[in-house]
């Protein structure tokens, strides 16, 4: 069966309709029906249930487009590979990451790679930490930033430590004047979003038996850093996340030096394109000099 066929499959697939597919495929509906038709009778199954609504995945055809999808993808890294070997750089990655790579790092590491590689397109995609690895599971991204808590049962490849650091109001001042220990966390209210207290903090936090302010625990970074400079806490993040503190409050670092390790993880590592290898080795050019 010929790649037109999967290609039109995994069109109607990913916009539920027949009608956008052949719209988004510059092909008539005709044409993008008799293409599904074939690959059923070539598979000896239906695909997709078909309604007035649009069409959806059958059970069969949810157990095969994850194969049609690396199949698709193999060819795009073929296609991309001679032409690096024919010396015309041209393909196009798919990254995601989370706020604060996006803001501290990635946009100058995206101005200096298409400098070197114009012909490459980078469609990134910032997320928090379960989009990110819902974008990986399901392939919509062929890399992505990650920490090494988040990644911790997938493949992951480290770049740079990122150290945990301590947020306060103006006026707060540690035991010691110098840096944040577990007894200030533990006398003072420790305001975090749950997502660093699942990932960035979670080892921290379990080491000192450190209880974050439950009725605070949702909350998103702006806000929580409103609230530590209304002194109603303390605040545990990420130094990339600090950077976007605004005035008014102090930065601490905690004793014992707790961190997070940000890497990067693909959604194939056994079928990185070529255009995502010489992004990786930007991305790893980069963090290595800072």
């Amino acid at each position: 069966m010929s790649l037109y066929s999967y290609k039109v499959f995994l069109e109607v697939a990913d916009s539920g309709s027949f009608v956008k597919a052949s719209e988004k495929l510059n092909l008539s509906p005709s044409a993008v029906s008799h293409a599904v038709k074939a690959l059923e009778n070539e598979f000896g199954f239906s695909l997709f249930n078909r309604s007035r609504s649009g069409a959806v995945l059958t059970g069969s055809g949810q157990r095969v487009i994850p194969y049609i999808r690396s199949l698709i993808k193999l060819q795009n890294n073929l296609e991309q590979e001679v032409n690096i070997i024919n010396q015309f750089d041209v393909g196009a990655v798919r990254i995601a990451m989370f706020a604060s790579v996006a803001s501290n790092w990635f946009i100058k590491i995206l101005h200096d790679f298409k400098e070197k590689n114009p012909g490459i397109d980078v469609i990134f995609q910032q997320g928090d930490y379960a989009d990110i690895l819902r974008w990986l599971e399901n392939g919509d991204v062929d890399m992505a930033f990650t920490t090494d808590e988040l990644a911790k049962d997938l493949n992951f490849t480290p770049l740079k430590k990122d150290p945990l650091i301590c947020v306060t109001a103006d006026d707060f001042v540690p035991l010691n004047f110098m840096s944040v220990t577990s007894v200030d966390l533990k006398n003072g209210h420790l305001i975090i979003n749950k997502e660093c207290e699942e990932y960035d903090a979670r080892s921290f936090i379990e080491k000192y038996s450190l209880r974050p302010d439950a009725y605070y625990e949702t909350v998103t970074h702006q806000t929580l850093f409103a609230m530590v400079r209304e002194g109603m806490g303390i605040c545990l993040i990420p130094e990339l996340v600090a950077s976007a503190a605004p005035s008014g409050v102090k930065k601490y670092p905690i004793a014992g030096n707790p961190s997070r390790m940000i890497g990067l993880t693909y959604s194939d590592p056994a079928a990185i394109s070529p255009a995502a290898k010489l992004l990786t080795e930007e991305i790893k050019n980069y963090t290595e000099n800072l």
